[in-house]
């Protein structure tokens, strides 16, 4: 749509004005600006415009119109819009509330939250090309050539007469083309950059559906505005599911939305839903360029691909005549996101859903413990898929005490070296012998540590300090093929140190194992193997990420090693085996979701083998296999895990039977925390008397105290009431602003999955 400029009215001559508008721009302050539009120039609530803010020009959304100014705000003081981006709204209705009540009941800027519902990169943007040179004039010389012009010409000839500019110019004279084209022997030709096509080959549609997923496509065409949630264990066919609930939604003339948790999820899918809708797809996920994304979502604002699938941001996608929305692994933390806004995707699809009048689907194997609880009281429909498809079985599971093993191994004289604690066994005996029997068979294995590096620590033997993160409170972890010790939270590194930064002490040593320990140690262990890794360190791209998946899935690698990236989603037919290491590593963070988050893995990543005709093994090595989050993953029991979990919950008054948030204060002084800090306190004391329903924790050290160079203290709300914690929260945020809090001192967090 092209923008219209707006003439901006000299000093003295407002009286031409006959409007204002309210306008959100992207910045991180709590409030809408008002700008006057001249007579006869109209920007309905949900269009762009372009706005003076300072020395610069921000683009921003119109999200109220008003024929008198504010109180208090004076006709001089109002600036006049640069320009009007559309010729209508940008942001239909539904969206345009949906972002309304996102940044209310997150506590955000609204400016912020409408920053997710606009497309990347600048306003105006153009539609990314892609430019070749192309051969016009071929015919035998009149004219000198140079000897670079002459290997130019050859090369373009061998190219077929046209080639992509970029490859052309990295083989030939930039000169030589440049004089070429200026003789009118090439041209240089733009087209509407082509779309990446999918990284996988699809894999076979299914046609004709089983009972289960029959019964599960009727719930969602059935009658009703309820969010449905879709219970089906892992292998029980949900993505055929989607796919014929989707194809439904298209021949009612309706658009759909899937969600999925991780990047890492996207390829296989894109590949699937492209064969079986063939130029309907756009895709949004933050791992494409800007000009990627824009270009995607320009064609869901057209209407011209009429399914988006992405990421969390995806919730706020352009797609026309909304009449479906999938939130698939709805169970899954990636949903939240961690910087401001802070909203949780799966709960604004529901609300999305419910604004446009869409059916709204959430599916998972391992439900969240508040989603289940939704369905158990009615709000939300229920329908289970309890079977894989063709009837195969779930894997069998076998879990390894590491700790009975260590200790049978200490009772019988074992070597000296499997007592220090830098050089624990990686492998269980039983695993070790899975391992080469699906060798032997020509088998694929998949092994999980849930975590990167080679060690998590670097210890001194002399004074017992580990090495730690210049700007946070965490150790640094040690990454072999780098030679370099990395703050996983910040990125921070640095060399190795040769003595301890304490002490002084040459004894170091490094503790504990990772994914490029445990990809070294499989190595040793079976020297024949092909062995490949993902991770965050050898998936830095996501070219990166496709590339060893696909080879993986076409069987050039034996065994992949990763962290939980490869736990889900991912269907691989010829694994048979899983292997998971440290698998009740999770158990030791004191967070109240920590069972919960285990029980949720170990299924998750149970669920990858055995997905094709051979029966899948699941090996879990634990310290703790008395824990009922490991009891009830080895069963593949989720009613018993949700029964003991919920027990706790109620107990706790955690979610889903309290609201809960978090208010956090952070400073780089840490006085300045301290102070800020007890103001806080002091005003929330006085306000608790108001709030009955509402427990305030707190002030309290973070439980990452220190962090990217910040000093952190925490207040911990726990509510049986929404209403009251909003205004609650609300009181907290305008008595920081009243008390001129630092802008980015205090952070409020709704609903957090992280303490």
């Amino acid at each position: 749509m092209a923008s219209r400029p707006v003439k901006r009215p000299s000093r003295g001559k407002l009286d031409s004005v006959t409007a204002y508008v309210d306008v959100a721009l992207p910045v991180p302050l709590d409030r809408v600006f008002t700008y006057a539009l001249p007579a006869g120039v109209e920007a309905p609530e949900g269009s762009r415009v372009l706005a003076p803010w300072g020395p610069r020009r921000l683009a921003g959304v119109v999200v109220g119109q008003r024929a008198e100014l504010p109180a208090g705000v004076t006709a001089a003081q109002v600036k006049t819009l640069v320009a009007v981006l559309d010729d209508g709204a940008w942001l239909d209705a539904p969206r345009l509330e949906l972002v309304r009540w996102t940044a209310a009941y997150y506590q955000a800027p609204i400016g912020e939250v409408m920053r997710c519902a606009l497309p990347p990169g600048k306003p105006g943007a153009a539609t990314p090309v892609h430019r070749s040179f192309a051969l016009v004039d071929d015919a035998p010389a009149g004219r000198r050539e140079s000897a670079a012009q002459r290997q130019a010409l050859e090369i373009l000839r061998r190219a077929g007469g046209e080639a992509d500019a970029a490859w052309l110019r990295s083989r030939a004279s930039a000169s030589a083309l440049a004089t070429l084209v200026r003789q009118k022997r090439l041209e240089i030709r733009e087209r509407p950059a082509p779309l990446t096509p999918p990284a996988f080959e699809p894999r076979a549609r299914v046609e004709a559906l089983n009972p289960n997923q029959r019964a599960a496509l009727a719930a969602i065409d059935g009658e009703g505005d309820r969010p449905l949630l879709l219970h089906g264990v892992t292998g029980s066919g949900k993505t055929a599911v989607y796919l014929a609930a989707i194809e439904k939604a298209l021949q009612r003339g309706q658009g759909a939305l899937l969600l999925v948790p991780e990047i890492g999820l996207t390829p296989a899918l894109f590949a699937d839903f492209e064969h079986a809708f063939p130029g309907l797809i756009a895709m949004l996920h933050s791992s494409l360029s800007d000009g990627e994304r824009g270009q995607h979502w320009r064609r869901l604002q057209r209407g011209e691909a009429r399914i988006a699938i992405g990421t969390r941001s995806a919730v706020f996608a352009p797609v026309r005549a909304l009449g479906l929305i999938v939130v698939d692994e709805e169970h899954d933390a990636s949903y939240k996101q961690q910087e401001s806004p802070r909203y949780h995707a799966r709960d604004l699809a529901v609300l999305r859903g419910k604004l446009a009048g869409a059916r709204v689907v959430l599916g998972s194997a391992t439900p969240s413990l508040e989603t289940y609880q939704h369905a158990r009281d009615g709000k939300y429909g229920l329908v289970e898929m309890a079977e894989r498809v063709e009837s195969r079985p779930l894997p069998a599971i076998q879990v390894v005490d590491m700790g009975a093993a260590f200790r049978r191994r200490a009772a019988g004289g074992a070597p000296a070296r499997n007592k220090r604690p830098d050089e624990e066994a990686i492998f269980s005996a039983e695993l070790a012998a899975a391992l080469r029997q699906r060798l032997e068979r020509g088998q694929q294995a998949l092994l999980l540590i849930n975590r990167r590096g080679f060690a998590p620590v670097v210890l001194c033997r002399a004074c017992g300090a580990s090495v730690m993160c210049r700007d946070c409170a965490l150790a640094l972890t040690f990454h072999r093929r780098a030679e370099r010790l990395v703050c996983h939270f910040c990125g921070y590194g640095t060399e190795v140190p040769r003595v301890c930064p304490g002490c002084g002490s040459e004894h170091l040593y490094f503790l504990g194992a990772g994914s490029e320990k445990v990809e070294e140690a499989l190595a040793a262990l079976l020297p024949g193997a092909r062995i490949a890794r993902l991770d965050r360190d050898t998936a830095r791209t996501r070219r990166d990420f496709e590339q060893t998946l696909r080879r993986f899935a076409a069987r050039e690698f034996d065994i992949l090693v990763g962290t939980q990236m490869i736990a889900k989603g991912h269907d691989l037919a010829g694994v048979t085996l899983v292997g998971i290491l440290q698998a009740d590593l999770g158990l030791t963070f004191p967070d109240f979701r920590a069972a919960e988050r285990t029980f949720q893995l170990l299924t998750q990543v149970a669920g990858r083998a055995g997905r094709g005709r051979e029966p899948g093994e699941v090996i879990m090595q634990v310290q703790h296999p008395e824990h009922y989050a490991v009891e009830t993953a080895a069963r593949a029991d989720f009613a018993g895990f949700v029964e003991k979990e919920a027990n706790f919950r109620r107990w706790m008054h955690y979610p889903p039977f309290a609201a809960l948030a978090l208010a956090q204060l952070r400073h780089t002084s840490y006085d300045r925390v301290l102070q800020l800090a007890a103001e806080a306190g002091e005003h929330l004391r006085l306000a608790a008397a108001r709030h009955p329903r509402t427990k305030i924790l707190g002030p309290s050290p973070a439980l990452l105290a220190r962090a990217k160079n910040e000093y952190r203290f925490q207040f911990l709300f726990k509510s049986g009431s929404r209403r009251e914690l909003s205004g609650l929260l609300r009181g907290l945020r305008d008595f920081a602003a009243a008390r001129k809090f630092p802008a980015t001192a205090l952070i409020v967090d709704v609903d957090p999955l992280n303490l």
